[in-house]
């Protein structure tokens, strides 16, 4: 898919499929020149730059799949919400939102920032963890939005909406006029949703997908793979992603057809897979997602934990 128009908003599709660490970007070609989540690819983006300024580049969170290229733009001033914008001051905060630092401990924190400082760093199987961009796309920011702010870019203007859940400051960005919604990790993907950081929240991030459903929009820009979407077709799709939370409580509780500690459960995968369970950053969210997600299962009364051990309550008697 190349470059698709609406007015002025520019989708910028991502390098194979948008799919992670690359997403879909936008370009808003007007009186200021803005780059949304440059993390579609280093050559389509550097064609951007290339073509005239960029005034301003805008994330929608901190993660790295939408800030990897910031550092492209390095005339251009960085925004981050201010909820998240301490990523950028410090970057210690980082993996303490993505949860590292929860099941790892403070010293992998200092380790990983370490690593990310070197270019030559070695990477790991599966992710970015060790990417030298977290570094270079994190040195700078030149201000801050709110959710509810409106920025005005010249005959366009972009609504920001607080979409939590996902992350503790992403949003979601509407343009009324053209009738379009970017909805970042709202990505209707097979995978389903994610908010296995430590500031991720599994009801927030329901709650959130269906503010955004509401919206009176025609086109919804998907931030990974589906990419444009229209509103009929993005509101039936989201259902079934949502419906992704609960098949991950149903294969938990299928874990629990036998007692298990919360390690028996981290072992075996249940969210990304055992194979993956080699990867630092896949490992720990694997097993803070079904930490949430017996979190979860507790408060419906359909699992118990006695003496670290994780049963299924099958009548009153066993609460």
């Amino acid at each position: 898919m190349g470059q698709v128009r609406f007015g002025n908003v520019i989708v910028v599709p991502g390098h194979d499929g948008g799919r992670f660490p690359f997403c879909n970007s936008l370009l808003i070609d007007d009186g200021t020149r803005v780059i949304v989540d440059p993390g579609a690819g280093q050559e389509p983006l550097t064609r951007i730059r290339e073509q005239a300024a960029i005034d301003v580049v805008f994330n929608t969170h901190f993660h790295f799949d939408h800030i990897i290229w910031n550092y492209l733009f390095d005339r251009s001033r960085v925004y981050l919400n201010d909820i998240e914008a301490g990523c950028y001051r410090d970057r210690g905060e980082i993996p303490l939102r993505l949860g590292m630092a929860e099941f790892y401990g403070e010293p992998w924190t200092g380790g990983w920032l370490e690593r990310i400082a070197r270019p030559d760093t070695p990477q790991s199987l599966y992710t970015p963890e060790n990417r030298h961009e977290w570094w270079l796309s994190t040195a700078r920011l030149g201000g801050t939005y709110r959710w509810g702010d409106v920025m005005d870019f010249g005959s366009t203007k972009m609504e920001i909406i607080g979409t939590p859940g996902h992350s503790a400051g992403f949003c979601c960005l509407y343009f009324p006029a053209e009738k379009v919604v970017y909805t970042g990790d709202i990505d209707i993907t097979p995978f389903g949703p994610w908010y296995f950081g430590a500031d991720g929240d599994i009801d927030l991030f329901i709650e959130s997908a269906r503010k955004i459903a509401r919206l009176d929009a025609d086109v919804y820009v998907t931030g990974h793979e589906a990419g444009i979407v229209g509103g009929e077709e993005f509101r039936r799709r989201l259902g079934m992603f949502l419906e992704t939370i609960d098949r991950r409580d149903e294969r938990i509780l299928g874990a629990l057809s036998e007692p298990r500690t919360y390690d028996d459960l981290c072992s075996m995968g249940l969210i990304y897979g055992r194979k993956f369970l080699v990867d630092d950053w896949l490992r720990a969210w694997d097993a803070l997602a079904v930490k949430k997600h017996l979190q979860r299962l507790i408060a419906r009364g359909a699992v118990t934990c006695r003496d670290g051990v994780f049963l299924l309550i099958h009548s009153p008697t066993d609460c």
